[in-house]
């Protein structure tokens, strides 16, 4: 399995999204998957934790979801066919479709902003790549070239205005952030250190890529220009601080921690101020009109 993947899996991060209402609010809806009943589903909340109803059951783990850009549809990765594939279902559950079928796994779907196409990680050429497909899930391509034949190339985050795809790839023996154009050309590397750099997320002005390191010896939040100037420093603390994600107006950066002692979500203000509890444990949201 994609160490990735399975370092995501063996945290037993609850992975959700989150559908906006509007800019600058946290949202009326929540969907997340869970293990609490044995294996992970999918499900959908109230932000205040009201309203839990499951989307999801099966024998299989089902997770990495994500609300399309319109809030009608959910995608996300399940390896209830053997191998994880990518799938999408209607907001409330039903209609559930497999898009991907492939003896690789397929996980780590990101939407277009525009709601037409998709892009995901599979392990379908031997190593680890970034893919996208229309959101039907036809016209199946790659997009990041071949790295080293270890190398590996992950977390696809679409740029606000669907042009470039932001990934962190060990292609040059270490985790580093690359950004490509949408069509998979003009691959061009934003970090370089010795330690891990990982999933970047986009500022919603497209100016900004905020990630997570270990470049201080312990897992933190750091932020960019998106051409990769100016690296800044967000959080610092003996925890660990994991998958920034902007809030719609950019003024708020939420994160994943256990800097409380458990697995939870904080906000803080986009330049480290202010850090707060969401009030949610085991949670990892995303943020969008």
């Amino acid at each position: 399995m994609c160490k990735y993947l399975q370092w995501r899996l063996s945290l037993g991060i609850v992975l959700i999204a989150l559908f906006a209402c509007g800019t600058g609010s946290y949202g009326k809806q929540v969907v997340f998957s869970s293990d609490h009943d044995g294996d992970s589903e999918i499900f959908v909340m109230n932000f205040d934790g009201s309203g839990i109803r499951q989307l999801t059951e099966n024998d299989a783990t089902d997770f990495d979801p994500a609300w399309s850009p319109g809030g009608g549809e959910i995608v996300f990765s399940s390896d209830r066919g053997g191998d994880f594939q990518i799938f999408v279902m209607n907001s409330d559950g039903s209609g559930i479709r497999q898009l991907t079928e492939n003896k690789a796994r397929d996980f780590d779907p990101a939407w277009s902003p525009d709601g037409s196409k998709i892009a995901f990680v599979s392990h379908r050429d031997g190593d680890s790549g970034i893919f996208a497909m229309d959101a039907d899930g036809s016209t199946e391509r790659r997009l990041s070239e071949d790295g080293p034949p270890s190398g590996s190339d992950n977390g696809p985050a679409w740029s606000p205005d669907g042009e470039e795809i932001a990934f962190f790839s060990d292609r040059d023996g270490d985790s580093e952030i690359f950004v490509m154009n949408s069509d998979g050309s003009e691959i061009r590397q934003l970090t370089e250190n010795s330690d891990l750099d990982l999933y970047p997320a986009w500022s919603p002005d497209g100016e900004e890529i905020a990630f997570f390191s270990d470049r201080d010896g312990d897992h933190e939040l750091f932020v960019m220009n998106s051409d990769g100037s100016e690296i800044r420093q967000l959080t610092e603390n003996s925890d660990l601080d994991l998958y920034p994600l902007w809030s719609p107006d950019g003024k708020e950066i939420a994160f994943f921690s256990n800097r409380g002692g458990d697995f939870g979500m904080f906000v803080m203000n986009a330049d480290g101020s202010d850090v707060s509890t969401l009030g949610q444990s085991d949670l990892w949201f995303d943020w969008h009109d």
